[in-house]
């Protein structure tokens, strides 16, 4: 949703752009970053506590799925935290990218998981 509100904020005025980059450090800083740190930790903690077939397709898949959506709230992090005023069509083609990625990944998942079984 951060690079949503990225997009929007690349057309706004100077005020505006500086009033919406606040709000959006805010965001990231004290509740996309936290929760995406929880996240990680947790399932870093569930994976090695479970049962897990290391050999399994999907899994691979799903860890490499979760590293490139880190890799993603990192570089939207660094951006936000430059504060630059940066094209809009940046932020839509990067928002596009994570989404479609997402949703391809998310059935790759799905239909892997079901052939193993």
């Amino acid at each position: 949703m951060l690079t949503r509100m990225l997009g929007y904020q690349s057309k706004e005025s100077d005020e505006t752009f500086q009033a919406m980059n606040r709000i959006n450090k805010r965001i990231y800083f004290f509740i996309d970053l936290p929760s995406m740190l929880l996240a990680v930790t947790f399932g870093l903690i569930l994976l090695f506590l479970k049962d897990i077939d290391w050999k399994a397709p999907w899994l691979h898949l799903k860890l490499t799925f979760a590293f490139f959506l880190i890799i993603c709230d990192v570089i939207c992090g660094t951006l936000i935290a430059k504060g630059k005023r940066r094209s809009r069509v940046v932020y839509q083609i990067f928002h596009g990218i994570t989404g479609i990625f997402f949703i391809v990944v998310l059935i790759a998942i799905y239909i892997l998981k079901q052939n193993c079984t």
